[in-house]
């Protein structure tokens, strides 16, 4: 009864407000399950921190998820997705889960920056972690799928730590506004004047090198339109790249995300080809 009442709370709050929803999400998490480091830094200013996530019991040269949260480019932290790196760790995965710079406080491209200084970090710092310098996986949900993108298709971000897109085994975008446009305000104030709209609409920078994509939406996602994975996907499939994208019925924006957490209901399929994917066993 307890459980079920938790499960129709979560579910009321993945639909009504994202921070209580992402409060139950870790409710069930097992600390027994992971050994955890914070507050890690990755550069020189206070919110450029980090943090890890290794196995309870790991054997050297792990792979690595690094996740990076959504939240609009204005608001979220790091440690309101720790039931992602409890999923993660539980089949091997040391799991890195970065914060970086919002809105108001700096403007695109200053979170793609945040994210080439972690890779930067990670190139550095991957095996003094435990991981396998040739396992590193990408990935991000919403805002933060967004900031994956743009880090491996425009190659500037990488080349100014003389590092390349390749750098990472795989990304795994989760709902991204890979190609919107800014049609409020609100988002024209992150991302600038109408002609600058090129320079974050990560389609438009493919070539074909990038790593392998997967590409996830849910069929009742209202708030990012599957035209964005659609015309990313396209590009890839245009440039020769590789690319594999996946709807799932029945899940939202957020509720997509909360399929990690054993608090919703929604079934493993997310999890399961993400890892099928990042495997190489097959495509999903």
């Amino acid at each position: 009864m307890k459980k079920t009442l938790l499960i129709m709370a979560a579910l009321l709050s993945l639909s009504a407000c994202q921070s209580s929803g992402l409060y139950l999400a870790n409710v069930t998490n097992d600390p027994d399950s992971f050994r955890v480091k914070k507050q890690v830094a990755y550069g020189k200013n206070p919110w450029q921190k980090l943090d890890i996530y290794w196995p309870k019991t790991r054997s050297e040269k792990a792979p690595i998820k690094v996740f990076y949260y959504g939240g609009s480019w204005v608001k979220g932290s790091k440690e309101e997705y720790a039931f992602v790196a409890n999923r993660f760790v539980q089949h091997g995965y040391i799991v890195v889960i970065p914060d970086y710079v919002k809105y108001p406080q700096a403007k695109y491209p200053a979170f793609v920056e945040d994210a080439a200084e972690v890779t930067r970090w990670l190139d550095q710092n991957a095996e003094s972690i435990g991981g396998d310098r040739q396992q590193i996986h990408l990935v991000g949900h919403s805002a933060g799928a967004h900031i994956g993108a743009m880090l491996i298709a425009d190659e500037r971000f990488l080349a100014k730590y003389d590092l390349s897109p390749q750098f990472y085994r795989s990304f795994v975008g989760i709902s991204g506004p890979y190609s919107f446009t800014p049609g409020t305000e609100r988002y024209r104030k992150i991302f600038g004047p109408e002609e600058n709209d090129h320079l974050m609409q990560a389609d438009r920078f493919i070539d074909g090198d990038e790593p392998p994509m997967l590409l996830l939406h849910g069929n009742l996602d209202i708030l990012v339109n599957d035209s964005n994975m659609e015309k990313l996907a396209e590009a890839v499939k245009q440039k020769g790249g590789t690319v594999s994208t996946v709807y799932y019925s029945g899940l939202g924006h957020l509720s997509i995300i909360g399929s990690f957490s054993d608090s919703f209901p929604f079934g493993s399929a997310v999890e399961r080809d993400m890892l099928i994917f990042m495997q190489n066993k097959k495509e999903p």
